[in-house]
């Protein structure tokens, strides 16, 4: 039997197909979503924020994206209609978008739910595109698991967000990086263990221990070199 922590439970959910999970693995789901002590709140984490919550009205008509989240929620898990008129999401299922949220962004998210009918009960997070215009994406530079072993299995791990424009593609199975004679580094894909463990890279963090640390000055320092 499955057993699941209660409370809120903010789950990423593009990491390859957002829409898929919305409409294939949360109906599959439905039952032990509604039995769970707390709310499960799905998160897409790429795309147009305001079209991805509310709705694509350029979309094909009926499709996903032309639905948007709410709508889609809403088909699965229900809702109920307050003293006003407008409809709440079932308390079980919930949407939070966590980053790229600036004032104008919430507010049309906030007037396009209102407008559809809902009480825009999302959960809005800031992140560094609001602080700067600039993301770790901006530079391509981010830190992801790329592979796990599973009963003895390697299997690759990398993310390919369908709502996004490619920009998020990750690299994929065990990396390997090799410097030439001209001292310029090469990341190379899919290798064997055995490549990474003779190429460029040193171990930093393993099964709770630290191998390396340095201080931020030092990665300074580093770079300047």
């Amino acid at each position: 039997m499955n057993e699941f922590p209660e409370g809120v439970l903010s789950v990423v959910s593009d990491t390859w197909d957002y829409w898929k999970v919305l409409t294939e693995y949360l109906p599959v789901l439905k039952d032990q979503i509604m039995a769970r002590n707390g709310t499960l709140v799905v998160r897409p984490d790429s795309g147009d924020p305001v079209k991805i919550i509310v709705g694509d009205p350029e979309a094909e008509p009926g499709s996903p994206e032309f639905k948007g989240t709410f709508t889609i929620l809403d088909e699965i898990f229900g809702s109920t209609i307050n003293e006003k008129g407008y409809k709440v999401l079932d308390s079980h299922i919930g949407a939070i978008y966590g980053e790229a949220i600036t004032p104008v962004r919430a507010e049309a998210i906030c007037s396009g739910l209102a407008k559809k009918g809902f009480v825009p009960t999302v959960v809005f997070g800031i992140g560094s595109y609001t602080y700067q215009c600039q993301t770790r994406d901006t530079y391509g530079m981010a830190v992801k698991a790329t592979a796990g072993v599973v009963n003895g299995e390697v299997r690759e791990i990398f993310k390919d967000p369908k709502t996004d424009n490619g920009s998020k593609k990750s690299a994929k199975g065990y990396l390997a990086v090799y410097k030439d004679i001209n001292g310029e580094y090469s990341l190379f894909q899919q290798m064997d263990i055995n490549a990474v463990k003779n190429c460029e890279f040193e171990k930093v963090f393993c099964d709770g221990d630290l191998y390396r640390d340095q201080s931020l000055a030092d990665i300074r320092e580093l770079l300047r070199n």
